[in-house]
């Protein structure tokens, strides 16, 4: 439906192996998300990286209404 060229990467999570042969979502630091955005930029320069200083910010909106409605009640 809507075509984007440069695609949206979340980084704040990776999958890593566990000892039964599966996979698991683990977060990942914040010197591991450094690196993966800088190899990411590297490659493809426009393209939206999402880690966890733009998770703080776009979430910081939440905690506010939420702050509002208990002062409310």
């Amino acid at each position: 439906m809507f075509s984007q060229k440069h695609p949206t990467i979340d980084i704040t999570h990776k999958s890593v192996p566990t000892w039964y042969g599966g996979t698991k979502v683990v977060p990942t630091s914040k010197s591991e998300q450094r690196k993966m955005k800088a190899e990411i930029l590297k490659r493809d320069p426009k393209a939206v990286v999402v880690d966890s200083k733009a998770k703080e910010k776009d979430l910081d909106w939440i905690d506010r209404i939420e702050e509002f409605d208990a002062f409310m009640d």
